[in-house]
């Protein structure tokens, strides 16, 4: 058999990448619509919960638990959980939303979550961008951002969130018990990831039960971007980093396991 029989590597690279693409842009004319409104709800939905959170909050409280301002508080907790939901809430249904696509032989589930990825990775970044250089700009100059830290927590955010999502594409197909106890077990963890306060001031030996939760690594480490005399020394980065490489990969492995059976499923 002779090379001649298998299509050059560059050939498929270049074919999956079209295909990526073209499930890209029908991901977001799906989503936001072909006009430029429907990104406009995309940053309504944060922008009015962290301006509703403000208001609440300030109501009963001279100061926020760091810093001077409750919006850039809210902002930071809000917007690093969110990255990582909405990936994780994302990629976890793209290849039940692409179902019918899949039965086409050039479209494989790895080109229906990049691309599912790609899209919400854009968008968040034009979110975070708009609101947060909205905020500096309008309501409350940044005294100093520290991009090394603010770059390394939104990695690891959209890793994890990459990475989660990747592995519920396959077991929420595979189990829809699985999918049904993910769902309940991940609704309170907005509540207890630090979005409203700082694990600082939770005493032990209940901070040592909510630092399990790698979501609020995410936010300490995020807030420290923002926050320059904000220590956050219960941050774990090799464990953060370890969870999102180890999610992704496990997540890779499954999707190459059971490939074919999640297109064949109904």
């Amino acid at each position: 058999m002779t090379s001649s029989t298998f299509p050059p590597h560059s050939s498929v690279f270049k074919t999956h990448i079209r295909v990526v693409a073209a499930l890209t842009i029908r991901e977001m004319t799906t989503r936001y619509g072909r006009k430029i409104g429907g990104y406009f709800w995309a940053i309504l939905d944060p922008v009015a919960f962290i301006g509703l959170m403000s208001i609440v909050f300030s109501s009963v409280s001279h100061t926020p638990p760091i810093g001077r301002s409750f919006m850039l508080f809210y902002a930071t907790g809000y917007l690093s959980f969110w990255i990582y939901r909405t990936l994780a809430e994302q990629t976890s249904t793209a290849v039940k939303f692409n179902k019918s696509l899949l039965t086409y032989p050039v479209v494989t589930p790895y080109d229906a979550v990049l691309a599912r990825a790609a899209l919400q990775i854009v968008t968040q970044f034009i979110v975070c961008t708009i609101i947060f250089g909205g905020m500096a700009f309008f309501i409350t100059p940044f005294p100093s951002i520290d991009f090394a830290n603010l770059m390394g927590a939104t990695i690891v955010a959209t890793g994890l969130g990459f990475g989660i999502g990747l592995l519920n594409t396959t077991l929420f197909n595979l189990s829809g018990l699985y999918e049904r106890i993910f769902t309940i077990a991940n609704r309170p963890l907005f509540l207890i990831s630090g979005v409203f306060f700082l694990p600082d001031s939770i005493p032990t030996p209940y901070r040592d039960y909510l630092l399990w939760n790698p979501i609020v690594h995410i936010i300490g480490w995020f807030r420290r971007a923002f926050y320059p005399a904000y220590r956050a020394a219960y941050v774990d980065e090799t464990w953060l980093i370890s969870l999102a490489f180890g999610s992704t990969l496990a997540g890779l492995v499954l999707l190459k396991i059971f490939g074919t059976r999640l297109r064949e499923s109904e």
